[in-house]
């Protein structure tokens, strides 16, 4: 390759010129000779194979403007690490087990105006205070604390912290393992299956979820506890007290009799943890062929947790004091039962 022409620079007496060009070339010269002996990387244009590495103008004034390849490679790696150190912070990724030991206090999730959990999308004004999005409606172009007018604008961050932040179910000794949003736990407990049941016995002060509830009753009051099957009728014996009935969903439902002057009075009630409209459907039959004796009954079931002991607004089933079978406590009836999923 010939070398290149001599250019002047403009701006610069002819002595200085002639100097200027003359020491780029012996510069260029300089550099092909040390690339030949291999004491720097040699960088082809049009390479891909090749990683063109940064210009050596970069490195520290302490590693010197020669250095070989491999030592070029180190330092420039050393000043990475630098960069990365005191220049750009790189994100430090925390364990998952570290998260969990985080308390707070978590009124500061709430909205400082309705006082309900905040939940997206979130407001703040131009000094930062944080409303939810039903009082930014009632409240839109002043802030409630700072009595200006402002301008409120989503605040990301706040929405990103209580998204992140999950609690536990406040049914959790009872066995849930959910852990959900602070905005929505309430929505949670509301429909959570675990919630507690109650023994409607006096004096016993147990609550469990309704499996538990059922071993309650069989064990501790030694409560009769068959199975039966929805959709299909079956007689059994009652006797004054409470019998559990255990439906093919495992759903419980209690069946009370209590003497009154005319005979045995009937109730039945769903046990759910959650009292919501009824879900099922209940029919009594009582037949006798001496004395001839026949009627029965059909309504809904009332769906109660048992929190206030036995319901009382029960449709009562009478069954006549002449159709019971033994005194007193003992006194039992056969009834006839269908139990229909509404």
């Amino acid at each position: 390759m010939s070398p290149a022409p001599f250019r002047l620079c403009p701006g610069l007496p002819f002595s200085s010129r002639l100097c200027f060009n003359f020491r780029n070339l012996q510069s260029r010269e300089s550099r092909r000779e040390r690339e030949r002996d291999g004491s720097i990387p040699v960088v082809r244009r049009g390479s891909s194979s090749i990683r063109r590495l940064p210009p050596r103008a970069a490195l520290p004034c302490s590693q010197g403007p020669l250095l070989p390849a491999r030592r070029w490679k180190e330092a420039m790696g050393a000043q990475k690490e630098e960069e990365g150190q005191y220049g750009v912070v790189k994100r430090r990724k925390v364990p998952a087990a570290a998260a969990a030991d985080v308390t707070m206090d978590l009124d500061v999730l709430d909205c400082p105006v309705c006082f309900h959990p905040l939940c997206p999308p979130v407001f703040q004004c131009t000094v930062g205070h944080t409303i939810c999005s039903s009082c930014h409606d009632k409240l839109p172009d002043k802030c409630y604390f700072c009595s200006l007018p402002t301008v409120y604008n989503r605040c990301l961050m706040v929405e990103h912290v209580i998204e992140s932040i999950k609690v536990a179910c406040s049914n959790a000794n009872h066995g849930c393992i959910a852990r959900t949003t602070y905005y929505q736990k309430e929505e949670h407990a509301q429909g959570c299956p675990h919630a507690p049941c109650f023994c409607p016995e006096a004096g016993c002060s147990f609550s469990g979820p309704t499996m538990m509830l059922l071993d309650h009753f069989s064990s501790k009051h030694k409560w009769h506890s068959p199975k039966v099957a929805y959709n299909k009728a079956f007689r059994i014996r009652i006797q004054v007290g409470s019998t559990v009935l255990v439906g093919e969903d495992g759903c419980l439902f209690l069946v009370n009799m209590i003497l009154d002057p005319l005979g045995g009075v009937i109730s039945v009630s769903c046990i759910q943890p959650h009292i919501t409209g009824s879900k099922f459907k209940c029919r009594l039959t009582l037949s006798c062929t001496e004395p001839i004796f026949s009627q029965a009954m059909e309504f809904l079931t009332r769906s109660t947790n048992l929190y206030d002991g036995l319901p009382e607004d029960c449709i009562p089933f009478l069954v006549p004091k002449v159709l019971l079978r033994g005194d007193g406590t003992s006194a039992t009836a056969m009834v006839g039962v269908l139990l229909t999923p509404q």
